[in-house]
């Protein structure tokens, strides 16, 4: 072979290996032949769960699937941090979302669909649909009804469960529980919908004292003795009601050991594993999992939300953010 067809050929193989790799690089590439955007992986479990990040001077709250990998921003918020209540499947519609949020003194809302091949999200407008809460909110797995707490200009506090319809707009308020006027309802946190609705509570017996009452309550028959745990130095609970169906577990967090650990129990009382193995606060339930915002060695907030295997206790970190609420 004499000199230029060597050269020839030299420059052949090179231009070939150099649309191989710009081919590669496009692939690679989102809107490529191939993509790399978490949210492309068919039959995901998108949305799992709401949460919120900063942003700028207020607040961006995201839906995620339940690796944290795939999200998607639903809207930006006035404020600096909030209540975040997350369903999906709403009202029986398969496809539509809803995320509810404390925006004092309101609680406001945005429903949104999810696209099945894509999981992209249609977010519509923005409703106040609750004036005057104190703060504590809870949303119905189907998310038809919204529950607050409320505090009157006497008496004790009450809260309210506001009726929601297909689109998110309030339809009816009533009272379904008012407190003793002495005490205190702070974080709610509701299982079940209808008849036999049972609502977890950060409960205080007197209002300012040093003591708090994790109990729950059936709406139906309110009733504030039944205890699942009691802390005299006035730490919070923060209760979650598992969102599985007809099961009666709650999470909740209690201050042990200078942290916030991660507990379980059954309507009785009874812990169920880990006990003080986990540190989280702000539990929700995801798929059988606990996901709560996390703690650093020192207890301070982390600023990433973890996973929790209520069994072993091990963790898993899924996504910088904070206050997860599951569907």
């Amino acid at each position: 072979m004499d000199s230029s067809s060597v050269r020839a050929s030299i420059i052949a193989t090179l231009f070939a290996t150099l649309a191989l790799a710009s081919a590669q690089a496009v692939a690679a590439k989102p809107g490529g032949g191939g993509s790399t955007d978490p949210c492309a992986t068919p039959k995901l479990d998108f949305p799992a769960f709401a949460y919120w990040k900063p942003a700028g001077k207020g607040i961006e709250i995201l839906v995620a699937d339940a690796t944290g990998k795939c999200i998607r921003s639903v809207i930006k918020s006035t404020g600096t941090g909030a209540t975040i209540q997350f369903s999906y499947g709403v009202n029986g519609i398969s496809n539509r979302g809803r995320v509810v949020w404390v925006a004092a003194p309101a609680v406001v809302g945005v429903d949104f669909t999810v696209d099945a091949l894509t999981n992209q999200i249609t977010v519509f407008g923005r409703k106040t649909i609750y004036s005057g809460t104190g703060g504590f909110i809870s949303l119905s797995k189907d998310g038809s009804a919204l529950y607050s707490t409320r505090y009157p200009g006497s008496g004790g506090p009450v809260i309210d469960r506001v009726s929601l319809d297909a689109t998110g707009s309030a339809t009816k308020t009533a009272l379904v529980l008012q407190a003793p006027t002495d005490s205190n309802v702070q974080t709610i946190s509701v299982s079940g919908e209808g008849i036999g609705t049972v609502l977890f509570a950060d409960y205080k017996p007197i209002s300012g004292a040093a003591t708090n009452q994790l109990v729950w309550i059936l709406l139906d028959s309110p009733d504030y003795d039944n205890e699942i745990g009691t802390d005299n130095l006035g730490r919070e609970f923060t209760p979650a009601a598992d969102t599985a169906p007809l099961s009666n577990r709650v999470a909740y967090t209690k201050f042990v050991g200078g942290c916030d650990a991660l507990f379980t129990s059954d309507l009785n009382g009874v812990s169920v594993p880990p006990d003080q193995t986990a540190y989280g606060l702000k539990p929700t339930w995801v798929n059988g999992n606990i996901v709560a915002d996390g703690r650093t060695a020192t207890c301070d907030y982390s600023g990433t939300i973890m996973q929790t295997n209520p069994t072993s206790g091990e963790q898993v970190a899924l996504t910088r953010g904070y206050d997860p609420d599951g569907k």
